[in-house]
């Protein structure tokens, strides 16, 4: 889950804006969050500045440039002040506050605050090149300390960690890994195609869910063809498909049981978290396997239609069918896992009909059990103003987002 997110000089956003994903003053953040602004408003900036902080966490250590400054793209008319990133969220069921500060050179600010029993517990604050680690921390001191000499100034602590399964440090790092997924940017037949044929080839009733969600959009899909697992993998995929079918059965047992989970504790040593963290690393294996498999042969996916004889490849769709094909995916990945999905312009190339059935799948508990959640943005006031919150369990958060006389973005609630 995430809770609000801040952002400081980062594109249009020169000065600080916080986005809360809760409607009014509530604590507990809505499934959907809408951002409206008008073109060039500063929407893909708030879009940006989130994938910005995630992809800081996840590649700042062996992405990064280690003899240049750190990424990232301040507001072009204040260069030189530094860029701060503060998002809080839920991680493992314990609420977190993780935030970074960057300059030209180095990170000169990073930490990380957690919340358990609403009670503020620092894990480690870091300013410049010192690291405090908490005391409530004690037991995990070693783990991290053995780190601190190791961060690179330009880097950050939280990304090391990750890496190097620091445990007091990993809930934090898993939320950016596995529960943040930001879409922008224009729709790449090829990627699209990737996430596609992987989503399907994983189980069959993704293909049926997803297949029955395109013929419902009306776009004259009538079917999915998808080539055969190459022999050198189809093997791995199969044993790594049943063993990730296993565990998520077992967490489902341990969520409506817990008699189940206590038994998995007494007979096998294995706790509920263990079993979700295990769930995490199979789906990413699954999903870097798969990717191996297609750069050897590729996808193999092909598209029928009504009426006509030839498939299609997924290059002669239309743009529109491009951008569903584009977004199903994602969103079904999203909500199976409670994940937290930010989409820029999520109607683009679509009718506001079609992008809001996209939205209610968010707003429906029955289709999102597990408590997912979207951000999107859209210049179209239509799709707003649809009020999708449609009960009071279902409300969603309303955002504007306008450029001001001085050429700078401001966020405000609606």
């Amino acid at each position: 889950m995430l809770r609000s997110f801040q952002v400081t000089n980062h594109r249009s956003l020169a000065d600080r804006q916080e986005l809360r994903l809760s409607r009014g003053s509530g604590p507990v953040a809505v499934p959907v969050t809408g951002v409206h602004g008008a073109g060039a408003a500063g929407k893909t900036s708030l879009i940006d500045a989130l994938e910005q902080m995630r992809d800081a966490v996840l590649n700042s250590v062996t992405g990064w440039d280690p003899y240049a400054g750190p990424v990232r793209s301040p507001h072009l008319g204040f260069p030189d002040r530094p860029s701060e990133f503060v998002a809080g969220f839920v991680a493992e069921g314990v609420p977190y506050t993780y935030g970074f500060q960057l300059d030209n050179a180095d990170v000169t600010a990073e930490w990380l605050h957690a919340h358990p029993r609403s009670r503020k517990r620092i894990v480690f604050e870091r300013n410049g090149e010192q690291i405090k680690i908490g005391p409530m921390f004690e037991a995990a001191r070693y783990g991290i300390a053995a780190l601190i000499p190791l961060v690179r100034p330009n880097a950050l602590l939280l990304s090391l960690a990750g890496q190097m399964y620091a445990e007091a440090l990993v809930p934090a790092y898993r939320w950016f890994s596995a529960m943040l997924e930001v879409q922008q940017g224009p729709a790449q037949a090829s990627a699209v195609a990737h996430r596609l044929g992987s989503h399907v080839s994983a189980s069959g009733d993704n293909a049926v869910r997803l297949l029955m969600l395109l013929r419902t959009a009306d776009l004259g899909i009538t079917d999915l063809l998808i080539a055969e697992n190459d022999p050198l993998y189809a093997d791995y995929l199969r044993d790594m498909d049943v063993d990730i079918a296993e565990t998520a059965k077992q967490l489902e047992l341990c969520a409506s049981s817990p008699g189940h989970a206590d038994k998995l504790l007494r007979e096998n040593g294995i706790t509920e978290l263990m079993l979700d963290r295990e769930l995490s690393n199979l789906k990413s294996a699954r999903d870097a396997l798969y990717t191996r498999m297609v750069a050897r042969r590729g996808v193999g996916l092909n598209l029928v239609h009504a009426g006509i004889d030839n498939a299609f490849d997924i290059t002669d769709e239309s743009t529109a069918t491009l951008s569903m094909l584009r977004l199903l995916p994602t969103m079904l990945d999203a909500l199976d896992s409670g994940r937290v999905l930010a989409i820029d312009d999520i109607d683009a190339d679509l009718s506001t009909e079609e992008a809001d059935r996209l939205i209610q799948l968010f707003q429906n508990p029955e289709t999102n059990s597990r408590g997912a959640q979207l951000i999107f943005t859209t210049k179209s006031r239509t799709l707003i103003d649809r009020g999708n919150g449609r009960s009071q369990r279902t409300r969603t958060a309303v955002w504007h987002v306008r450029r001001t006389e001085s050429g700078s973005s401001e966020l405000a609630a609606l």
